[in-house]
C-alpha cells in the first residue's frame, strides 16, 4: 500500500503534467511521470472523485485494451488573478490554473477614494471579470506601488497612491476578495514576469530597475526574490544624491518637477535640458554600480515608462560596470513592457494556487492572448 507521502508525490506528479500540457491520457501520464499504469489509475480516480479533473474523449485507440480518454483540469477547479495597481491605472489578468489567460483588463485607478473605496474598486472589478467564467478565484496577488512588509502587509513609500499606505487597504482587500490574497511590490512583480517569460528568462541572479513616475528596484538571487525583512530591499530611490535623492534625479516626476514644460523623454533623449539629462545619466550609472556590487546580478533589466529613452545609454552603462567585477551584468530593456507587473502578479498567484492543490513546481508558461479591455474609473 502506498504511504501518505508517496500518494502526495504521485498526485503532484500527475497534476503537474496536466497543468503543463493541458490534457493527457492515462497512458501519456504514465509515460511522462514514470509511474506504473496502476498507480496513475489510482491517482486519476481520486482526482476525478475530488472533481479537480474531468474526463473527455474518447481518443483514438493505438492498440488493444482500454479505450483512452483525455484527462484535463476541471474548468471550475479555480481561477488565479494578477493585479498591478498603479497611481493612474490598474491592470488585471485572470487565468485558469493551467495559466491560460481568460481576461486582460485595464481600468483607471480611483484617485479620490480612501483605502476602503480603492479596495472596493479592486474587489468589484475582480468579481465582475470572474463572473463569466466557471469556478471562483482561489488565489490573487496584488502588486502595489510601494514597499510591502512581508509579515504585516503594511504598505509604505507609496507617494503616488498614499491612501494604500498602512494596513487598512490591504486588510480591506484581503477581506473582500475570495481565496488566498497576497501583496507584493510592483517592481518585484515585474521582475517575476521578466524572469518567467521576459528579458531575464533563465537567469538565477537578476535585478529589475523600473523608471516611471517613480523609481523601483527588485532583486532575485539564486532564483529567489529578495524582499528583505520589512520589504525595504530595493528602496534605492531614497538614497541621497547631489542636491536631492536618486529618485529625484532619475524618475519621471523628479525630472518634470524641474522642467514642467518637458516630458521625461524630451529631457533624457534631447538637448532641451542637458544639465538634467546628464545628471540623470550619472545618477543611473551610480544606481547600476550600487546594485552590481551589492548583488552581482547576471542581468539588469530596465523597465517602466521612461526606460525606452535610455536605450542609447545601454552600451556605455554596461561598460561603466566592467571595473567592478570580471563578469559584469548585461543591461537590457524589459521584454514584456507595461504588462510585466500584472504578468508577474499572475505568475505568483498561480504558484500559490498550485501549491494549494499539492503541486510545488515551476508555473507553466502563461499564455497572454486576450486583447486588453479598458474602462475608466467609476465616478464617486
Amino acid at each position: 500500500m502506498e504511504s501518505r507521502d508517496a500518494r502526495r508525490v504521485n498526485r503532484a506528479a500527475v497534476l503537474s503534467v496536466l497543468l503543463s500540457d493541458g490534457s493527457a491520457s492515462r497512458m501519456a501520464l504514465a509515460k511522462c511521470t514514470g509511474l506504473s499504469k496502476a498507480t496513475v489509475s489510482r491517482v486519476v480516480e481520486d482526482l476525478l472523485a475530488e472533481g479537480l479533473i474531468k474526463e473527455s474523449g474518447p481518443l483514438p485507440a493505438d492498440g488493444p485494451g482500454r479505450q483512452p480518454y483525455a484527462l484535463h483540469l476541471a474548468a471550475d477547479a479555480g481561477l488565479a488573478a494578477g493585479v498591478d495597481m498603479g497611481g493612474s491605472s490598474t491592470r488585471f489578468l485572470l487565468a485558469d490554473l493551467t495559466g491560460r489567460v481568460l481576461v486582460s483588463h485595464r481600468a483607471a485607478t480611483p484617485q479620490a477614494g480612501d483605502a476602503a473605496e480603492v479596495a472596493a474598486f479592486l474587489a468589484e472589478t475582480l468579481a465582475s471579470l470572474a463572473a463569466g467564467h466557471p469556478g471562483g478565484i482561489t488565489s490573487t496577488t496584488v502588486g502595489l506601488p510601494g514597499a510591502v512588509h512581508p509579515g504585516t502587509r503594511a504598505v509604505r513609500s507609496a507617494p503616488n497612491l498614499p491612501q494604500i499606505e498602512g494596513t487598512a487597504f490591504t486588510e480591506a482587500v484581503a477581506a473582500s476578495i475570495p481565496g488566498a490574497v497576497a501583496f507584493e511590490n510592483d517592481t518585484n512583480c515585474a521582475l517575476i514576469g521578466e524572469v518567467h517569460a521576459g528579458a531575464a528568462h533563465g537567469r538565477r541572479d537578476a535585478v529589475m530597475v523600473t523608471i516611471g513616475t517613480g523609481l523601483g528596484v527588485s532583486v532575485q538571487l539564486d532564483g529567489k526574490l529578495l524582499p528583505g525583512r520589512t520589504g525595504a530591499v530595493g528602496e534605492f530611490g531614497a538614497l541621497p544624491y547631489a542636491d536631492g535623492t536618486l529618485e529625484d534625479a532619475i524618475s519621471g516626476k523628479g525630472l518634470t518637477d524641474k522642467a514642467p514644460r518637458a516630458t521625461p523623454a524630451e529631457i533624457l533623449a534631447g538637448d532641451l535640458h542637458p544639465e538634467l539629462r546628464d545628471k540623470a545619466r550619472r545618477a543611473l550609472e551610480t544606481l547600476l554600480r550600487l546594485v552590481t556590487v551589492a548583488y552581482e546580478p547576471e542581468v539588469i533589466v530596465l523597465g517602466g515608462g521612461v526606460s525606452a529613452s535610455l536605450l542609447p545609454w545601454h552600451t556605455a552603462l554596461e561598460r561603466s560596470l566592467t571595473d567592478l567585477t570580471p563578469e559584469p551584468p548585461s543591461v537590457v530593456t524589459s521584454a514584456l513592457g507595461d504588462p510585466a507587473g500584472a504578468a508577474g502578479a499572475l505568475i505568483a498567484a498561480l504558484g500559490a494556487a498550485h501549491r494549494a492543490i499539492g503541486v510545488d513546481a515551476p508555473v507553466p508558461a502563461v499564455r497572454l492572448t486576450p486583447k486588453e479591455s479598458h474602462v475608466p474609473a467609476q465616478a464617486g
